[in-house]
This record gives C-alpha cells, structure tokens and sequence, in this order.
C-alpha cells in the first residue's frame, strides 16, 4: 500500500456518527455522500448523452485564461530553485500550526521484523494519542538478569485513528489488550515491530475516539543489560571483598523505551507509578517515596511500591535495586534529602548532603517555584556512562562527582563534586519542571544547568570564585570548539536518536551557558531571575520552547522600561554556528569595531553546513563593553545590531580593553598598536586589569595565532605567535590562577604541537623561564585558599613537565616514602606526586598503583592512579594498561575513556592509544553501545595529538567506511583539528622557533632540557 494511503487512514478524522457499511452504500448509489452544487453539474458533464453548450464569447475566454494559466505554471517551474528541507516536527503543535505529523518518506519502505510493511514512516511519533498515566510492574532478578514486566498506560485521543504507535527496544512483548474507558475490550488486530526506528505498531478493529480514554496493557520480558543505559546491572566490592550486585537506570535521552514500552519522547508527559519486586537482602528506589512494601506469599520476595508521580518525561524514569547504606537531613522546606552509597563510602557523603541541602533552598527561593517532590535522592552508581543524571527526586552521580573525603580529596575534585550537584539540582527546575519540548532545544536544560551550576557552587562555597572561574570551566572551552566549521547552533534539528546523543556536547552545555551569562551581564541578574521565575511558573509540569523563554525575558524587562527585543537579540546567537571575531582599532580618541564570523579554518574551504547553520548571513546583536586607560575601572557598552559600529574616547586614550570579563561570546583582535599597548600595561601595571580581562587577553591573542578566516570566502591570514609570546612573557609576575590556567593550557598546547620538532625542547626552556620564580616561592605546602591550591598543583606538575629538577627530585622522594612507609600526601599534591612517580619511577612503581586502584574505596584516589598509570615510559606497561581496557574486570567501562585520553596525552602513548581503538573499534563500540556519545569522545581523545598529513590520512582511511552513529560530529571535528594542526605548523613554526632562539641564552636551554606530557 503506498505511504500517502497509509498515513491517510492513519490520521483520517470522520464524525463520529459516521457508518462506513452506509458511507460505502450511499458512494456506489449516488456516487458521493454529500452531492450536491459544483460535484452534481461536474459529473453531469461526463454522464452518457449529456450536451455541453458554451457560447463563443465563453470559449475565448476560456481559451485565454487557460494559456494565462500555462504560462504562469510554467514561469514558476523556470524560476523555482530547491530549498532547504523543512524541519518536521511531529509533537505538540506550536501556537497556529497543525499537530499532523510530517512525514520524510525513507528511500525504502520500512518493514517490520515479519516482512510487513510498517505503515508509520516517522521516527517521530504520531500525534494520535498522548499518555495520560503509567502503571508499571517490575521483576528483576539480578543473579539471572532477566527482567519480567507488566505495563499498564491510560491514554487518551488526540485525532481518531485506528492504530497506536509506541516506543520498544530490544523488549519482548508476551500479551497487549486495549480497553475503552468502560472495560470493553478492542481488538489489536495487527502487532508489528520496527527495530530501526525502535517503535511497535498496534492496529486495531475499531476507531479511538477523539476525546476519549483507553487503557492499554502489555506484558513484556527483557534482561539487565551490560551496556550502561536502559535498565543495566552494575557491581562494586564490599568492604569484605565481596562482589555486589545493583540495578540501575540511565534513559535519557532515549533509553527508557528499552526498560518498557512508552511514548518515549520529552513533550509527552504522564505520571507513572512504579512496583517492583526485589529479594530480602535488597531496597528499591524510584522518583517517588515508597509507599508500601509486603511480602510476596510463597516466596522469599517482597513487593515495594511507590507514590504516584507528578507529571514528567519517560527520561527522568529512574528505579534502583540495591543494598546500600544512607545519610540524609531535611531542607527548610522539609524535603527530605538523602545520599545513598555503598558501606564502605558511606563515610564520604556527608560533604554531599551538606550543600545539596543548602543549595536546594537557595534554589527554591531564586527560582521562586517550591521544589515540588517531598523527597530528594542522591546516589552513587560504580558503572555511569555519564557525570550525573538528574532524574526527578532521584539523581545519580559517578562515584567521583559524589564522594568526598577531605583527608583524601582534592580541592579541584571537591569543586567538581559541588558543581556536579549544583549542576543536576539546577534541572530539578529547568529540564523536570519545565521541559523542552523536543531535543533540539535541548540547551534549554543543559545550557541553564550549566550556567547554575556555577551560582549554586558559589552559594555552596563562597571562596571558590566561581564567577571567575566560569569563563575558564565554560566561555573557552565553548569559544573553542565554537570555531571550528564541524560547529553546530545551539538550537539545531535533530531526529534519530544518535543525533541527539551528538548534541549533548560542548555547544548545548557551556555554549549555552555562556550566552546565558552574556544575557545576564545587559540586563542584569534580577531582570533575568525574575523572567525565569516568570518562565518556570508559567510552563511548569509542561513544555516549552527557546522563543518561550525569550517572551518571558522580554516581557520582564518591557515591564521595567528596558525596550530590549530579547528574541531578536539572541536569536543571533542561538540559529547561528559560531561567534563574531570583533577587530578593533583605535586613533587619537577614534574607535571603530567591526564583525566577522570567527573560523580556525584552512584556507579556501567552503562551509558545508551554511545554509543550515546561518539565517542572519553570520552577523550579531553584540552588546560591546569596554573599559579605557582613562577609566579602567567603569566599563561602556556600545550595541552593534548586525553591525559595525565607531565611537569616541578621550583623545588622550592609551588603550582600550575590549569584552569587559569576557562576558561576551566573542572573541577580540586589536592592530599591532593595540596589542602593544596592552602588553605594556600587563608588564607595568598588571592590577590594573581584573584576572579575567587577563585571562580574556591570554586566551583571545594565542587563539589568534592559528589560522583563522573571518568570512568563509575572505582569508585573514594570522595574529604571529610572537605577538603571543610576548605578551606571555608578563607571566613572570603573575599570580593568579585564572590567567595561569588559561596560559599553561595554551603553551603546553604548543609544546605537543612541536612534539617532533627541535623547538620543542626550546619551548619547554621557555615555559620553565616563565614557572620557575613561581615554583620556587608557592612551595610544595598545601596551604592557602581555594584558588591558591588549585594554582599550586598547575604549577608543580608544570615545573616537572619542564624538566625541573628540584621538582622531580621532591615528587619521586615523596612517591618513595608514600610507597615504601605509606607516608600521607597532602590531597592537592597528589596528582603531581603519582604522576612523577610512575613516569620516572620501576615496574613494580607502577604495579603498586595498579595495586592501590584495585583496592581503595575512595573514588577520587582511583581516578588519581588511572591517571598516574598513563604516565609510564615503559611500552610494554603501556601496552598492558590499554588491553586492560578490554576487561571490564579490571577497568570498568566508564574509565576506558579516562585511560585513552591520558595515554594519548603521553608523548610514548599517543600512536598507542590509537592503534588499539583502530585495531578493538567493534569491541569498544560494543562495550558503549552504538548510540552512545562515548564513542565520539573516544574519537577526539585519540585523535588530538595528531599533527601530520600521514597521521591525518590514517584517520579518514580507517573511518571511510565505519558507522560511528552518534560520534559523527566529533569525527568531522577531529578530522578538522588534525588539519588545523597541520597548517599551524606551516604558519608558525619558523616565527615561534626564531623567537625562543632570541629569547633563551645557551645556559637556559641547556639547564631547562626535559620530558614532556
């Protein structure tokens, strides 16, 4: 039967008191059901001795307009060129559009697992009917890892049809019935499966009723699965050595459909109510309180079962069976808040509770919408794809980003654990509360998470600087991988789903926070808590869109008198790739600043996603700021609406500052007059800028130094590094973390670029010029605040990575008396110690930390040795270490990502790492699953130290014909990097290399000789 017929009768709506035995009788009699007007005189015409009579007059008429009519059909056909293919869209309508399904046709007919046609060509669900409330039965058995469910779910009928169309993976569906609100049966008289598209076909003998509810039941079967999504079984080792087992849950983003049949999609929100049956030595958890548990007659078994839920999507599904221990305490609010993890790490989740309570009060009074659940659950799962998943009322978390012991805990882990919750609580309201109506908004959720995440650690510890800390943590990383032409928009089409696990990256998350807090800075921090608390209130338990979010902003601030187009404005930002590249000049008091799309690109490239990626022709709302030499400590804004813009300054102007703390998503290039003028008022008077503005500087000049175009068609050639490294050489009197940790990451960044050149030993001799005052006076106690700290460990391992002797001296001599008298290291010096240990330490320095990994109970500390292993200079350990990674018994899948990145960031690993993905890719592939975002990790970590057209021309040969699924972004970017890293070799390497010759006596470069990570 063809498509169009299909979704005809699919979404075909009658009146209800339509019989269609009559409709067909009365069809065959009078040749249709309503005949009458212009179809009567029609078919009159072509009856047997009817007489068509027109008048000459009428047929010239006729005659001309149907030559007019040619004429135009066929000025339309010359003229007409293809276009862009409109997205569809298949869920909720939006205000004034139509809620039928668009329908792209696949270039095959999609065939059930039977050789039927599936008669739903979609990947998207119809909107026939909507879930109203689920009822699920559960029974897992963990030694077996069979799973036996029932599932009951009320519906009701959006448009009549004769068919329902849900989600199902891997699930083996035993029985399905389907009753109308009064218990009477109807029959499915067709059940069919399409695996591609993960969805079931029910049809059935009679019509749903617009407006009326149904109830359908199925029984299904499926099994824990290894992978770390869906319904999966997970283990950790007791404190008696003992092997544990534990089912969980991760389904986001569209996973929940292999734990049980469901509408598996955000803007279909249901409540759910959850039984599970589990052994006497187990407990369950789900979104909701328990609300009884009894046990089974004739078993060993007991049932627990739980309070209904509020509304929600399928993704923030979460149950548990395990064995854990608890802490927990009550909010002002009296939500109770508990943490669960193992026994023997129950010790380290008091840090945990602590801000997680303070922080969900907070929350509750910024966002002004009370937290709605009564219960609030942490815990910590031994195998997780992810960081932390932020299902409602029950979040759970890595080990690593839950855990903390302040014996043993570093300062920069203890921050990833304050972020991590602050992160995953911050969705409580923004992606639970309020959802984003499909996956292409998703930024939504991750980009206001993200963005909180760093005001809910600063409430938490106000010390932290997190303000400062967020243009390093977010803007650059996002600026970054902004740059490239493998980009995407943060609002950006995606279907499938391993098209949206390729957008849970660096653009949805930081990106989106970056601009969020670039929102923030022009209209300030009550207009936007007030237009959130506005949004929230006004789409709670439901769904909605970016534009929403904009209405609410704009009507904030209209109200407060600010005549901001907030949508026009941002709009720029969120259905574009990429960000301006502001050129600044400035001439006796004369300022002017043009825009450009920023690009690390090669040269002659064309972009191949333009036409999706630009509606604005790449140009900006940007809200300018800028500070001068004759006011440095009060900043101006000047608008530039797609525009360039000039202005006035003081004539006696000296410089001038652009993107005042770097608030804004763009980055700055000055002329050669500019950059001098700063350079010298970073070498004369360093205060005078904020650490950020010098961060801002470090991080825009070393950019700039790659290739770069502004406009696709319009090469701009570069910044010279020498620019760049004279600047960097005020590193000397630096002494803040913030323009320190973006410098380090840029000038070690070189170092690996150079790896195989002679300048690479010249450019360690610089950088150890640079860090050697500083070693020498921040010492190797671990004292000092929060910044200073994590300041102090940048700077140690910075000094062994120059070959500084004294360094590597006090690293080995404590590693030794760790190792040999297990003497305590403080926690911040730890990561400096290890690492030293093992790359200039024996065999058996190495085994002792395999030993110290495979025991401890403290997840900071393992990742610690993950780390510290990568580090050895021994190939055959190297190689050991990475086939560990193909033995779940000895790295757990969530850390064969950790291994890979770390030995590939080792000079002797790089090639390594890369041979083994090449060689395991389907066992590594496997081990995540097809549609996990892992893979496309896996890909960059491996990739990223490559420099050479033979190292590029290996990558694409090996991917040429490999399916990466949802790693097929990350794969473009990484092929572009490689390219990139070629062509900064043909830019830079003969000025970089001039430079550190003039700039290193014959004394320095010899004493400053050394290895490199």
């Amino acid at each position: 039967m063809p498509e169009s017929t299909v979704l005809s009768e699919l979404t075909h709506v009658d009146p209800p008191t339509t019989n269609y035995n009559t409709l067909k009788n009365e069809e065959e009699n009078s040749g249709s059901p309503n005949e009458s007007g212009f179809m009567v005189n029609k078919r009159a015409m072509y009856e047997p001795g009817a007489v068509m009579v027109c008048s000459q007059k009428r047929a010239c008429c006729v005659v001309t307009l149907g030559f007019i009519a040619i004429i135009t059909i066929a000025l339309i056909v010359a003229f007409t060129k293809p276009g862009c293919p409109e997205a569809t869209y298949t869920g909720e309508p939006f205000p004034g559009q139509s809620n039928h399904p668009t329908v792209s046709p696949p270039s095959t007919p999609p065939t059930a697992t039977n050789g039927e046609e599936f008669p739903w060509a979609d990947v998207r669900l119809p909107f026939h009917v909507r879930p109203l409330h689920y009822d699920i039965s559960l029974h897992p058995n963990l030694t077996t890892r069979h799973v036996q469910g029932e599932m009951t779910i009320k519906l009701t009928t959006i448009e009549e049809t004769t068919a329902i169309i849900i989600h199902g993976h891997e699930l083996n569906v035993s029985q399905y019935s389907l009753k109308n609100k009064y218990g009477k049966p109807i029959e499915i008289i067709k059940f069919l499966i399409y695996p591609r598209h993960q969805q079931l076909y029910l049809g059935l003998d009679e019509i749903l009723r617009r407006g009326s509810n149904y109830t359908l039941k199925m029984s299904f079967e499926t099994t824990l699965k290894e992978e770390l999504d869906g319904f999966y079984l997970s283990s950790y080792i007791n404190g008696d050595g003992e092997k544990r087992y534990i089912a969980t849950t991760h389904f986001e983003p569209t996973s929940a459909r292999s734990a049980f049949p469901c509408f598996d999609e955000p803007h279909l929100k249901a409540k759910f109510h959850l039984s599970i049956y589990r052994d006497s030595q187990h407990f369950t958890l789900f979104n909701m309180p328990q609300q009884t548990t009894v046990p089974v007659e004739g078993s060993d078994l007991f049932l627990d079962e739980f309070q209904e839920s509020v509304e929600m999507s399928t993704y923030l599904v979460a149950f548990i069976v395990c064995d854990y221990d608890l802490v927990y305490n009550f909010t002002e609010h009296n939500v109770k808040v508990s943490v669960y993890a193992p026994p023997n790490m129950i010790n380290q989740a008091n840090y945990s509770l602590r801000i997680a309570s303070h922080i969900l009060d907070y929350y509750d009074k910024f966002f002004g919408v009370a937290y709605p659940l009564p219960k609030q659950d942490l815990i910590a799962i031994p195998d997780f794809g992810a960081g932390a998943m932020e299902n409602w009322g029950l979040i759970t978390y890595r080990e690593t980003a839950l855990m903390f012991d302040k014996n043993n805990t570093s300062s920069r882990s203890q921050q990833r654990v304050a972020v991590a919750i602050a992160h995953e609580l911050a969705h409580q309201w923004f992606g639970n509360l309020v959802t984003m109506s499909w996956w292409s908004d998703l930024w939504l959720n991750e980009g206001f998470a993200s963005f909180m995440e760093n005001i809910g650690a600063a409430v938490a510890e106000p010390g932290w600087a997190m303000e400062e800390q967020f243009i390093v943590e977010k803007m650059h990383p996002a600026l970054s991988l902004d740059a490239l032409l493998a980009s995407h928009p943060i609002s950006t089409p995606v279907t499938d789903p391993a098209q949206i696990e390729s957008i849970f990256d660096t653009i949805s998350y930081k990106k989106g926070a970056s601009i969020i807090s670039m929102l923030e800075s022009f209209i300030g921090r009550n207009m936007l808590q007030e237009g959130l608390r506005l949004y929230l209130d006004s789409h709670r338990y439901g769904n909605a869109a970016t534009d929403d979010l904009w209405e609410a902003l704009t009507t904030v601030t209209k109200k407060h008198g600010k005549e901001l187009d907030i949508k026009g404005i941002m709009d720029t930002w969120t259905l574009q790739a990429g960000f301006p590249l502001i050129s600044v000049s400035l001439q006796d008091g004369h300022v002017t600043a043009s825009q450009a799309r920023f690009l690390v690109c090669e040269e002659n490239v064309t972009d191949p996603n333009e036409p999706l990626n630009t509606t604005l022709g790449y140009r900006w709302h940007v809200p300018l700021t800028y500070i001068t030499s004759g006011n440095p400590h009060n900043q101006t804004m000047h608008w530039m609406n797609l525009t360039d813009v000039d202005f006035d300054v003081a004539r006696d102007t000296k410089w001038i500052k652009v993107n005042v703390g770097q608030r804004g998503f763009y980055r700055v290039s000055y002329d050669m007059a500019g950059w001098e003028a700063l350079n010298n008022v970073l070498q004369t008077n360093i205060d005078t800028l904020s650490p950020a503005d010098r961060a801002s500087l470090i991080d825009d000049v070393f950019t700039l130094v790659n290739p770069f175009c502004t406009t696709i068609q319009n090469w701009a050639g570069t910044v010279s590094a020498t620019v760049a490294l004279d600047l960097s050489l005020y590193l000397k009197k630096e002494t803040k973390y913030i323009p320190w940790h973006t410098a380090l990451g840029h000038l070690f960044k070189w170092v690996r670029l150079i790896f195989n050149y002679p300048a690479h030993t010249l450019m360690l001799d610089y950088i150890h010029t640079l860090v050697r005052p500083h070693y020498e006076t921040i010492g190797w106690n671990d004292t000092g605040t929060h910044l200073e700290r994590l300041l102090r460990s940048e700077v140690l391992w910075a000094a062994v990575q120059c070959g500084n002797s004294h360094a590597i001296q006090e690293a080995q001599q404590r590693f030794s008396s760790w190792r040999t008298n297990n003497d305590s290291i403080p926690p911040n010096l730890r990561s400096v110690v290890y690492s030293t240990g093992v790359r200039y330490g024996t065999e058996e320095d190495w085994r002792h930390c395999w030993q110290v990994y495979n025991s401890s109970s403290i997840p900071s500390e393992k990742g610690l040795m993950l780390k510290a292993m990568a580090q050895t200079r021994d190939p055959w350990l190297m190689q050991q270490y990475l086939e560990y990674t193909l033995d779940a018994t000895k790295i757990r899948p969530q850390d064969v990502m950790t291994v890979l990145k770390q030995v590939s960031k080792n000079p002797g690993g790089r090639l390594s790492a890369w041979r083994m993905v090449r060689q395991h890719w389907s066992q590594i592939s496997q081990l995540f699953g097809h549609g996990s975002f892992t893979m496309g990790a896996i890909i960059k970590a491996v990739t990223s130290p490559f420099t050479s057209s033979f190292d590029l021309g290996e990558v694409e040969a090996f991917f040429k014909d490999v399916d990466v699924g949802p790693g097929e972004r990350a794969l473009a970017q990484a092929l572009e990097t490689i390219r990139l890293h070629i062509q900064w070799h043909e830019h830079n390497l003969d000025s970089l290399t001039s430079w550190l010759h003039q700039h290193l006596s014959h004394s320095q470069t010899v004493k400053g000789s050394g290895d490199s990570a």
